[in-house]
């Protein structure tokens, strides 16, 4: 039976998504959806945020450019793509504070002439852009969400919802019933998780030794394409967990994959497990003797079938939102039956976060120490 605090805090996090997403001004989103449309007509989409929430905003440039062609630009490779009139920029940021980097970067386009879009809870900016969808905030828990995740859940779940919709026949239904069905496929995969008792454990028991102020061994999360983000935004939520001459979780994003060492931790995601390159990192992990965590959608994939027989693995989970069992990383999504949402991407993050939520509180971290640890404003 999953323990009452993480299932609690998994329920949490889906009523939020859930409220928030009823609460949005949809006539709001159908405005964008509209502006995404005229996209097709060669113009240029530049998305922005800074953290978790640029990874947010990056579910929607993955959708729109890999699937759909469309071309997407991050605001840091502006020189590449610069900033053109008549273009979209799309701001994704909780307080959207009038000093801070996304502000002035959305600012600045606007005087471009490029068509703004600011996704954000502060009601002060609602009049200054083009369009501003508003994700209402009424309070959080901090126990089941530290540091405030439901916003970043929200944009997530949002942006995906968007971006599946607005190239199909009626797209502002398409978006309604994508609001709907991601809702119970997160309630879903909680019924999943509830029968992986022993795997769940592990994971907490093991990512617990981490913790140890004296254990220097470090935490590497990994993924390819889509799943590449969500390890991103992980990576950044799992680097929180720090109690000052107590615990302190030594996370390494994958850049440093080279510096790996023996019994170091590596958490693997692939929906299919299919995917040639997730395989081989985690050859080169189980062959190195490191630890070795899977979370995949499929038991029998080859990821998940290869990696159980190493000696220091630690466990797969499984989660539930790919419809098949192919890589759409390495094929064409033009080729691939079924229409694809990054199901198994949101049900990864929500999972991983109610987990990050159960971590904390067995290890006596509050939101209060995890704000320490928090990224240096000035460097943003």
């Amino acid at each position: 039976m999953m323990n009452s605090f993480l299932e609690d805090a998994y329920l949490y996090l889906v009523s939020r998504i859930e409220r928030i997403l009823k609460n949005v001004d949809r006539n709001k989103v159908y405005e964008f959806i509209d502006l995404l449309r005229e996209s097709m007509q060669e113009k240029r989409v530049t998305v922005d945020g800074s953290g978790r929430s640029l990874q947010s905003s990056l579910l929607l440039t993955t959708q729109l450019e890999k699937s759909y062609g469309i071309r997407v630009n991050q605001v840091q490779n502006a020189n590449l793509r610069p900033l053109r009139e008549g273009d979209i920029f799309v701001a994704n940021s909780n307080s959207a504070k009038p000093d801070s980097r996304v502000v002035n970067n959305i600012n600045v386009a606007k005087k471009k002439g490029l068509r703004t879009v600011f996704i954000t809870t502060n009601e002060d900016i609602e009049d200054q852009y083009d369009i501003v969808i508003l994700l209402k905030k009424d309070g959080y828990n901090k126990r089941y969400a530290p540091l405030g995740t439901e916003f970043e859940q929200a944009s997530a779940t949002l942006l995906s919802c968007i971006a599946c919709s607005y190239d199909k026949k009626n797209p502002n239904e398409q978006y309604n019933s994508y609001c709907e069905s991601v809702i119970k496929e997160y309630k879903s995969n909680l019924e999943k998780l509830q029968r992986q008792d022993p795997t769940i454990n592990a994971f907490l028991t093991t990512i617990d030794d981490y913790l140890d102020i004296n254990n220097d061994k470090v935490i590497y999360f990994k993924g390819s394409g889509i799943n590449d983000i969500i390890s991103r935004v992980i990576a950044i939520r799992y680097g929180h967990l720090h109690k000052e001459n107590l615990r302190d979780l030594k996370v390494v994003y994958e850049s440093h994959w080279r510096s790996r060492r023996t019994n170091d931790l590596a958490i693997l995601l692939s929906g299919s497990g299919e995917t040639e390159q997730m395989i081989k990192y985690a050859r080169q992990a189980g062959d190195f003797g490191m630890q070795l965590f899977i979370i995949t959608c499929f038991e029998d994939s080859t990821l998940a079938r290869t990696t159980k027989w190493y000696k220091n693995h630690v466990g797969t989970l499984l989660i539930d939102g790919r419809p098949e069992k192919i890589s759409y990383f390495n094929r064409s999504l033009y080729h691939i039956t079924s229409l694809f949402f990054p199901q198994f991407e949101l049900n990864t993050y929500l999972t991983l976060d109610a987990f990050l939520a159960n971590i904390a509180e067995r290890n006596d971290i509050t939101e209060e120490d995890m704000i320490k640890t928090h990224r240096d404003k000035e460097l943003e």
